[in-house]
Order: structure tokens, then C-alpha cells, then sequence
């Protein structure tokens, strides 16, 4: 049987079910083990818990959202969210690599550094380490005191890349089944979805919008809310489709263009 382990590379506690959600409820469900990695602790995404309180439901709510999608586990590095980008991404590159060399995954999921307009920095840190450490992770001379731990050089044969701005997405996958999934699992994330509300009420009142506009929102009865958000941003990618759903992603396989030349003979 092929190897059916994905490993997800993320900055905080929802990424995944934002951007992908859909997808890997898709491949839970076709007997995929996914493993997710959530880099930082996620520590400063309210207005109002304290800073405990957050990093204590973050990841409990984390874990119920896993549980929706069907991964199998979740790993918590636990860096100081918002400031991922004080870390040499050497340091975060290695501990990428030895999940992947732990996990020996297929496939790895994580942002796309090349994507446009990305505003996060820890967004972006988590990019560059994860596209380095699937790079390296089968070279047995990067970090080779990992083999003292019984870890093993591994080379990761897909990676699915997603971001916010999708114009170098060259694959889509259909959601239409698992769009509810979706939105439960980002509902699991209650902390996340109340700051979503918040920061969307917010730019209404910044902007100037009518007062009835921002009122309407009710950061304790979100989900209606989020499921119009989310069905149209995710219905728009679909329409490209041809389905009522997709999520889509920048894809590359092992050796890249070479590879695919000679597999073509």
C-alpha cells in the first residue's frame, strides 16, 4: 500500500481549517493519517482573554477541530505567536525536518511562501522553514545528530501549498462535500471565530458603514455569519470549477520539472 501520511506545517490554530479545511477532510476520508503542526502558541488572537486563558483554549479547540476534519494528532511547538519571525528559520527548518523524518509523510501541506500579500510574519517564517526543510529532508548531511535518535533521511514526494491570494494555485480540489465539515471545524475554534467577528465589526465601523451593518454581528452566534463568509469566498474559487465548492493550492511533486521530464519518456 502507498504511503498515505500527510503532515501539515501551519503558524496558528485555525490556518488550516481556513485555507484547507475542506481538502483535508477530503483525504481524512479517504483513509489519509494527518498530522498537524501548529508552530506557535497562539497567544495573542483575542481582544479580550488573557494571554493564558488563550493559549489553554487554543489548543483545546484545536484538538476538537482536528477530531471534525480527521486528523489523526496534533503537535504543539509552542513559539510566541506574532513573533515567529524572531526565530532563525535555520532553527525552525530543523524541527520541521525531524517531524518529517519522524512522520515520513507523502505529502506535506503548508503556506506558500511566493504567494502575494501575505501580511502575517509568521505566515511567512513558517513558509520559508517548511519549503527549506522539505528541500533537505532526505539530504543525510543536514542535521545528521538526528540519526542518534533513529531518524532516518526522508524525501517527501508531494507538497500542496495554499495561501489567501491563489493566482499561482495550478490544482483544485472539490469541497462541496465537506464544506459543513469546514465550517465546523472552524466553529471548534471559538476563541478564533469570536476575534473573527470582532476584527470584521471593527473595519465596518473604521470604514464608515452604516451602523445597522456592524450591529447585526453578534460575536456570540457566529456561525451564521461564517458560513456565508465562507461559502462565498470558497464558492467564488468553485465557480472557476466548474463545482459549487473548491479550495486550491500551488502543487509540486519530487524533483520538480526533471522528474516529471523523465517520467514522461
Amino acid at each position: 500500500m502507498p504511503n498515505q501520511t500527510m503532515l501539515i506545517l501551519v503558524a496558528h490554530a485555525d490556518d488550516t481549517e481556513f485555507l484547507a479545511g475542506g481538502t483535508v477532510a477530503k483525504f481524512a476520508a479517504e483513509g489519509w493519517e494527518i498530522i498537524e503542526v501548529i508552530a506557535t502558541n497562539n497567544e495573542r488572537g483575542s481582544f479580550e482573554l488573557d494571554r493564558e486563558r488563550l493559549i489553554r483554549d487554543s489548543e483545546k479547540e484545536a484538538r476538537e477541530a482536528a477530531r471534525i476534519l480527521g486528523k489523526k494528532d496534533v503537535i504543539f511547538l509552542g513559539y510566541p505567536d506574532g513573533n515567529l519571525g524572531d526565530t532563525p528559520v535555520n532553527a525552525l527548518r530543523e524541527k520541521f525536518i525531524r517531524l518529517i523524518r519522524q512522520y515520513r509523510p507523502r505529502m506535506v501541506m503548508t503556506f506558500d511562501p511566493w504567494a502575494p500579500f501575505e501580511p502575517h510574519p509568521d505566515h511567512r517564517q513558517v513558509a520559508w522553514a517548511a519549503v527549506e526543510a522539505v528541500m533537505f529532508s532526505h539530504m543525510p548531511l543536514f542535521y545528521p545528530e538526528h540519526k542518534k535518535d533513529g531518524l532516518q533521511p526522508h524525501q517527501v514526494a508531494e507538497v500542496y501549498y495554499f495561501a489567501k491570494e491563489t493566482s499561482l494555485a495550478n490544482k483544485a480540489f472539490d469541497i462541496t462535500a465537506f464544506v459543513d465539515k469546514k465550517i465546523d471545524a472552524l466553529c471548534a475554534h471559538d476563541s478564533q471565530m469570536k476575534l473573527t467577528i470582532d476584527e470584521l465589526k471593527m473595519s465596518l465601523e473604521t470604514l464608515g458603514a452604516k451602523p445597522e451593518l456592524s450591529q447585526g454581528l453578534d460575536r456570540n452566534n457566529y456561525k451564521g455569519m461564517l458560513t456565508l463568509m465562507v461559502k462565498a469566498w470558497f464558492g467564488e474559487v468553485g465557480k472557476k470549477h466548474g463545482v459549487p465548492f473548491a479550495e486550491e493550492f500551488r502543487y509540486e511533486r519530487a524533483g520538480g520539472p526533471i522528474a516529471e521530464a523523465v517520467m514522461g519518456l
